[in-house]
């Protein structure tokens, strides 16, 4: 019996059109305005001013999230993400904002209500097969294409198990974007 693994493919834009603003003034302003809210060291996890972890992995709550130069509302918007579900990496607060670093490394402040504590996984390699078991020699159990966001249902062992549509299937931790390193949960 033959294998017919199903594929999804991603649809619809995640960024709006207001990210074409001229990135070297934007970072030049980044750099002067936001000293004091310094983004935390990769391997280091403190505890926000939310009580929650620092950093750590939410996704957008909303179909349309305003990304800014600074945390508060008067700051300029550097671009408008289009996708809920979106997993971005939180890597500092201030009050209610949250600093964030995307998929393609950009940062900027968003408002922390927009968020959710739900957890998702992005494709972002070409496509990746998701396997039936927690092991390189795995059966296939769905492919996924570059976009596309499934929910993680837990991690351990270095592997998370996605649900893609109502599909369920694991995929290596440093295959998709949306787990901190070595994170574990269930």
């Amino acid at each position: 019996m033959a294998i017919s693994p199903i594929i999804f493919k991603a649809r619809g834009s995640v960024r709006g059109s207001a990210r074409g603003l001229a990135r070297g003034a934007i970072s030049l302003l980044l750099l002067l305005t936001l000293a004091p809210f310094a983004a935390v060291a990769k391997d280091v996890t403190i505890m926000g001013k939310s009580g929650y972890p620092v950093p750590r992995y939410v996704t957008l709550a909303s179909n349309t999230v305003n990304v800014r130069t600074g945390p508060d509302g008067k700051y300029p918007i550097l671009w408008i993400f289009k996708k809920a579900g979106l997993p971005i990496k939180v890597i500092a607060e201030y009050k209610d904002w949250r600093k964030i670093i995307d998929s393609e490394g950009e940062t900027g402040w968003i408002w922390g209500p927009l968020l959710s504590s739900k957890r998702n996984g992005l494709i972002v390699a070409s496509s990746q097969t998701l396997l039936k078991k927690p092991n390189e020699s795995g059966l296939p159990a769905v492919i996924a294409e570059a976009g596309v966001i499934g929910k993680i249902k837990k991690c351990a062992g270095g592997w998370c198990q996605l649900d893609v549509n109502g599909f369920k299937g694991w995929l290596k931790q440093s295959e998709f974007w949306g787990t901190l390193d070595g994170e574990a949960f269930d």
